[in-house]
């Protein structure tokens, strides 16, 4: 009875260890369907901050021959890994610019349709020159281009083209005067002054503290912090194996007795 009553108390405690390691290596998924470069990206930034990162390949995600990834966190990093991402502006948006918004051609465009189509490539690839400068964390523009009437014969446009800017900024950092905004746009569009160009400026939302950088243990990347309780856990996980395996072979022994007994009483 006595035996029986340590194997129970030992399944209990094994019982109770399984389920607090599996609650402490609980992920949770932040960010989904995107590509491998926003994927890399945004593991990169949160392991500055001191938050490990997983990327996971979907199953069945390609899209137009472009695998997708799932980025995931532990689950008490998840909020801040949120914010951290959101302050940082990841994933960006993807632009189309040119190349994609003249990769599939319509069959039959029509000039609305086309100058359309011209307008938004145009605006796309300015704004990736804009996101490329450090500190522009998002860029959004808008072009209208200048309207001519075509009964008239060099006549002046009866619209101007004109623009507008909208600047999302890392706190505390100004990548950009508005001045060189303007002439960067203007000197892109066509017929566009530099005055008529509209920018506006916003802060990001502050960006978490930054964590300590993640210390390896084995193929395992945790927070310094951590690694003494992950390398205690992992030291107390391989103790209680032991005590099982121990518990199995005294076990095993006295059963083997008792048969021994029995069959020698027969």
């Amino acid at each position: 009875m006595r035996g029986t009553g340590a194997g129970k108390s030992a399944a209990r405690l094994a019982l109770l260890a399984a389920i607090a390691f599996a609650a402490g290596g609980c992920s949770t998924n932040i960010l989904h369907g995107i590509d491998e470069r926003a994927a890399n990206e945004a593991s990169r930034a949160l392991e500055r901050a001191g938050i490990g990162a997983e990327k996971v390949g979907e199953e069945g995600g390609a899209t137009g021959g472009a695998a997708r990834f799932t980025l995931r966190v532990a689950r008490g990093d998840g909020a801040r890994a949120l914010d951290l991402l959101r302050a940082l502006g990841l994933p960006r948006e993807p632009h189309h610019g040119f190349s994609e918004t003249y990769a599939q051609p319509s069959l039959i465009p029509s000039p609305s349709e086309e100058r359309a189509r011209y307008v938004d490539a145009l605006a796309g690839e300015i704004e990736r020159t804009l996101e490329s400068v450090d500190g522009v964390v998002s860029a959004r523009v808008h072009l209208v281009l200048e309207e001519t009437d075509p009964l008239v014969i060099d006549a002046k446009p009866r619209a101007p083209a004109r623009a507008a800017v909208l600047l999302t900024t890392r706190p505390g950092r100004t990548p950009l005067p508005r001045e060189d905004v303007q002439r960067l746009v203007a000197g892109s569009v066509a017929g566009l002054d530099a005055p008529a160009v509209a920018v506006v400026v916003t802060s990001a939302p502050e960006a978490p503290d930054e964590g300590p950088t993640l210390a390896a243990v084995g193929p395992l990347r945790v927070t310094p912090g951590s690694r003494g309780l992950l390398v205690g856990a992992l030291a107390a996980g391989i103790a209680l194996l032991a005590l099982l395996a121990a518990l199995l072979l005294v076990t095993a022994r006295r059963l083997a007795a008792l048969e021994r007994a029995q069959t020698q009483r027969t």
